[in-house]
């Protein structure tokens, strides 16, 4: 198991559970991934002030709620401090080799996965071999910047950053700030930034829909599990349109055009705090950055403004670098996964928390670790890879009819959608672990790759 954020706490609940040996490594020296403020794996982008967008009850894990005292949307102190309560009713952290870097993992010839991993503070690494990997490294930890570069980025003079190293909006007092992009981070942080700086401008190629926290006096993302979300498509976007209209009113009310798609295209940015800074017009709204000067941005419209700080919300590259690109990738943020887990022709390599919801991903993750430690087991068996192949490029071409075309949207699932998929194959995957050879656990260990062994996860 490589990771020990929710994921791969996910993951190793269910493992333990099940009683199936597993090593979980985790570069950091604490349990929790992003969520844990300066993580010292270098990998949170959590900043001083930030609080779940999504309500307490949808980012409860299905084994475990979350304490019914926390307010409806906790802080980012109160979530970690939910995970570790998490890993502690399960016992998981005698699983977890802290400080633990995995530097690569690599398929061998006669089964099995070699995996290189290094101690902190140690210079050799060790070699292990295990039947199976789990990746469960998250996905918003290496920061992704315009390609290509805006023209002109290599000669501004103001500071420019990525939203992943912004922590506070003290170095932004009284200074002119341009946000660029458009998804939750971006609408947050400028709105925290607008209340302290000289001006605020936030600039998105393709405006979003912004939803407000609080929908009809719910938390907005339970409408992913309300009669709403169980309309045909056709019908569930234009009634969320609607909804959105009657409640927030028009986008022109807060100086934005009208979004070119509809608002179940594209991952939802939810903030009430943008909304109400810009009808104060402590934010700007902007289109896209055509070029920076040394103090100035220009603009897709032909306008231009002084600027002195940039701060790039431009989201994340799902990245595995223990992986070698030839063995798998994420070009484009495209996943070639079934069921957004399983590489058809790598066997025994497992993926955790690439299958993303418009509200939490928590309540997904037992469900789809339960799937994996069913694989493991043997008790359901899966497609041949050509099948497998055929219904990811089947599931790719529904995908680009319901979702923008862009890095960001790569790994967006319908949450129902994902589950009723899920359910099927597991009963097939019963189905045809009937007629197959008996579980794998009944199997000899495999045999050593170099200084140690293992056949457990």
């Amino acid at each position: 198991m490589i990771g020990a954020g929710p994921s791969g706490l996910a993951t190793s609940k269910v493992l333990a559970s099940r009683g199936l040996p597993f090593d979980c490594f985790e570069a950091g020296s604490g349990i929790g991934g992003l969520w844990r403020y300066g993580n010292d794996n270098g990998m949170s982008g959590v900043y001083a002030s930030l609080h779940a967008n999504i309500s307490k009850e949808s980012m409860s894990f299905s084994s475990l709620a979350m304490p019914e005292s926390y307010p409806v949307f906790p802080h980012h102190s109160k979530v970690l401090a939910y995970l570790e309560q998490y890993a502690a009713s399960f016992d998981l952290h005698r699983h977890i080799g802290f400080g633990t870097e995995v530097t690569s993992v690599r398929p061998l010839d006669d089964g099995g996965w070699e995996v290189v991993h290094r101690r902190r503070g140690e210079a050799e690494a060790r070699t292990r071999r295990y039947t199976e990997v789990v990746v469960a490294n998250g996905h918003h930890w290496d920061p992704r910047f315009p390609d290509p570069a805006v023209p002109g980025a290599d000669v501004f003079g103001g500071s420019a950053l990525h939203s992943h190293a912004y922590r506070s909006p003290e170095p932004y007092a009284g200074r002119q700030v341009l946000v660029i992009g458009m998804g939750n981070s971006a609408c947050e942080i400028a709105a925290e930034i607008s209340r302290t700086a000289a001006r605020t401008f936030l600039s998105a190629r393709d405006v979003a829909h912004v939803f407000p926290k609080m929908l009809l006096g719910r938390p907005a993302d339970h409408l992913a599990v309300s009669p709403l979300a169980a309309l045909p498509r056709f019908l569930k976007g234009p009634a969320m349109a609607l909804l959105l209209r009657l409640t927030r009113g028009a986008p022109a009310h807060y100086g934005l055009p009208e979004p070119v798609r509809g608002p179940l295209a594209a991952h939802p940015s939810t903030s009430d705090e943008l909304l109400v800074q810009l009808a104060r017009g402590a934010v700007t709204p902007k289109p896209g950055v055509s070029s920076f000067g040394r103090d100035t941005a220009a603009f897709t419209d032909g306008s231009r403004e002084r600027v002195d700080a940039v701060v790039y919300a431009t989201g994340y590259s799902l990245s595995f670098p223990f992986l070698d690109p030839s063995v798998f990738a994420a070009p484009g943020g495209r996943t070639e996964l079934y069921l957004r887990t399983v590489p058809p022709r790598l066997p025994g390599l497992y993926f955790m928390g690439l299958a993303q919801p418009a509200g939490a991903a928590f309540p997904l993750l037992e469900p789809q670790a339960a799937w994996v430690a069913d694989l493991i087991e043997g008790t359901v068996r899966l497609p041949a890879p050509a099948e497998m192949t055929r219904a990811i490029a089947r599931a790719w071409h529904q995908h680009e009819k319901a979702y923008a075309p862009t890095y960001r949207h790569g790994i967006e699932i319908d949450i129902r959608s994902y589950r009723r998929a899920l359910r099927r194959e597991l009963r097939a995957g019963r189905r045809r672990a009937r007629g197959a050879l008996p579980p794998r656990s009944a199997a000899a260990p495999p045999a050593p790759a170099s200084t140690s062994t293992s056949d457990a996860v």
